[in-house]
């Protein structure tokens, strides 16, 4: 696969890494710690919709700038899971990979309560069913994800709004098969509803990768006012109207709806566009050589940014919830160590110590 003007690196496997997306992971990286510590430092407080300061409000750990950040994640993962089918696809390694990640991110939950990596687990478990399916095939399971998920969080809502309880789609542990069901399909942080779109979006670019990479400036044309034309019909039917209407057209992400889908969808696009032009432009930077080092090995640094977390939060209490300034603060240095830490451990001693244990379980 030739990509145009792009930096790619051949592994041992064979197969092409395209080392702009590494970049793209370590920035998305960035915007993780942020939005998790935020909301785990400052909790209730990390809801700036309500906030009088301008700056709080943008930096809501749920609904703000930084949303797209793990949405990032997923589209790439999905590139990098087509180009691993292109290459030789193979339904077992798949699953291999997927059954890992939801190990490893089962566990990381007790550490890191609401984390992606289960999630992933799943996303890999379908990815092995759906991978080798046409374009229009996977475009179509997007826009299934999407509806479905806006349909039933609409179905809550008026439920709830009659007064009804739901709350049986939201078990408390995975404890059960059908918790197991209503946990990683349907509820929790990031669940198949509708997340999985993102994961189909990245497997849809991913087979177009050479037309992407050349088409990415133009793409914007159409992203940009797109997203903004989403995010201004959600405020603009929102502030004239109530109730239902107010569901429908919300892009709160835990409200599920069609426009939070495709609003946070395009953003998440336009970052990786941009990010990885960029990368491309100043390849030549020993900056953007560390962010593409430490993108090879973000599976590893996002379990470290939880552990971190936990150790001089939870265990030492360094640091106490003090507001925004003090989380983003926080999530800044712990961001930098991890970068030079991901770089080092790259350039001498190579694949992540996470990412090595997945390859040898799973290929």
């Amino acid at each position: 696969m030739t990509l145009p003007t792009e930096r790619t690196l051949t592994t041992r496997s064979g197969l092409v890494r395209i080392e702009s997306l590494d970049a793209v992971r370590s920035i998305a990286l960035l915007g993780i710690i942020i939005l998790n510590y935020h909301g785990y430092l400052n909790r209730s407080r990390a809801i700036g919709a309500n906030e009088p300061n301008f700056f709080v409000r943008i930096m809501d750990a749920w609904n703000g700038v930084l949303a797209p950040s793990p949405v990032i994640f997923v589209i790439v993962s999905g590139i990098g899971c087509a180009l691993l089918s292109s290459a030789n696809f193979d339904r077992v390694v798949l699953v291999r990979r997927g059954l890992f990640l939801f190990t490893i991110g089962s566990m990381f939950e007790w550490v890191w309560n609401g984390t992606i990596l289960p999630y992933f687990g799943v996303y890999f478990l379908l990815a092995a069913i759906i991978g080798s399916w046409s374009r229009r095939n996977i475009a179509l399971v997007a826009v299934f994800c999407t509806l479905s998920a806006a349909v039933l969080s609409h179905w809550v809502f008026v439920r709830n709004r009659a007064g009804h309880s739901t709350a049986w789609l939201s078990p408390a542990l995975p404890d059960s098969p059908r918790n197991v069901i209503f946990r990683y399909f349907i509820d929790y942080t990031h669940p198949v509803l509708p997340w999985f779109t993102f994961f189909c979006l990245g497997l849809i670019i991913g087979r177009s990768l050479p037309w992407f990479m050349a088409n990415r400036l133009r793409l914007l044309g159409a992203l940009v006012p797109g997203a903004a034309a989403v995010y201004t019909l959600s405020t603009v039917v929102r502030r004239s109207t109530d109730g239902a209407w107010q569901h429908v057209t919300s892009t709160d992400p835990f409200e599920r709806g069609v426009l939070a889908t495709v609003g946070v969808a395009m953003s998440a696009v336009i970052v990786i566009i941009v990010v990885s032009r960029l990368a491309e432009v100043f390849a030549s930077s020993s900056i953007v050589d560390i962010l593409v080092r430490a993108g090879r090995t973000t599976l590893t640094l996002y379990v470290m940014h939880g552990l971190t977390y936990n150790l001089v939060v939870n265990r030492l209490h360094w640091v106490k919830p003090a507001g925004l300034d003090v989380a983003v603060g926080l999530a800044a240095l712990v961001w930098i160590f991890l970068l030079a830490f991901g770089a080092w451990w790259n350039r001498f001693i190579g694949t992540g110590p996470i990412e090595r244990a997945m390859r040898r379980f799973a290929g």
